[in-house]
């Protein structure tokens, strides 16, 4: 059987067996996989020298097999362990906040060279002394942009017309961006959003991951931005990140 080389980031990953593990990668050529780690698990308190680490880059080699999504993993040759996210627990979680958006919105071979590397970018980053806060902020959006899902924030998405010089804006999440105030009247269910904080977010769609650890966004603002992506990201998926508990916001 052939065998496959990529770079790739860990995700998650359960138990299989005594000493085995099926990993979820993110990978550069092959998008999300799954794969059967054999004698990767780490047991009886000994360290293995071949377990995978999860928010850790890789190149990987791996058997495809055709007829099942589970694929075998051969060898992880580490790349990058970004060592700051072992010992700053927020950095951590903020990291694993961005894994986790990656698994939910993507599916299974379908790659994404600029997904992949933003994705190990902005963790690296992270690791830096870019502000946790800005790096997952900009991350998210960048995610939906490349995926598809960026709302519109420019204009309003049913009359077309730009939006006035107000100090808050209407965002529905079902309709997909902000409404003006002549059109939010004709839907319910959205939320009010400080106009700093919709500018804000548009800017950052853009913005060079390397230059994320010049920018500076009042906490009140990345607070306002938060809280508008959860309500859209919960729309999108029908339900929310586990990580979001260990955030606040």
């Amino acid at each position: 059987m052939p065998v496959f080389k990529t770079e790739a980031i860990a995700l998650g990953r359960i138990d299989y067996g005594d000493s085995s593990q099926i990993i979820t990668f993110y990978t550069r050529d092959y998008g999300k996989i799954h794969t059967l780690a054999k004698g990767f698990k780490r047991t009886s308190g000994r360290q293995s020298s071949k377990a995978v680490d999860l928010l850790t880059y890789y190149q990987i080699l791996f058997i495809k097999k055709e007829h099942t999504s589970l694929h075998t993993l051969t060898e992880a040759i580490l790349q990058n362990n970004y060592p700051v996210l072992r010992t700053d627990l927020d950095k951590y979680y903020k990291a694993a906040c961005m894994a986790e958006m990656v698994n939910e919105f993507t599916g299974e071979n379908d790659p994404s060279e600029q997904l992949f590397d933003i994705f190990a970018s902005t963790l690296g980053g992270t690791t830096a002394d870019t502000d946790a806060m800005i790096s997952l902020l900009a991350f998210e959006i960048k995610t939906l942009k490349i995926l598809g899902y960026l709302p519109e924030w420019g204009r309003c998405v049913n009359c077309k017309s730009d939006m006035p010089q107000v100090t808050e804006i209407y965002f529905n999440a079902k309709e997909g961006g902000v409404l003006c105030g002549r059109c939010q009247g004709k839907w319910k269910n959205g939320i009010l959003v400080p106009a700093g904080a919709i500018r804000i977010a548009s800017r950052l769609t853009d913005i060079n991951v390397q230059r994320l650890g010049r920018v500076r966004i009042q906490s009140s603002i990345c607070v306002e931005i938060e809280k508008m992506l959860r309500y859209y990201i919960n729309f999108v998926l029908q339900k929310g990140l586990n990580s979001w508990k260990y955030i606040r916001i």
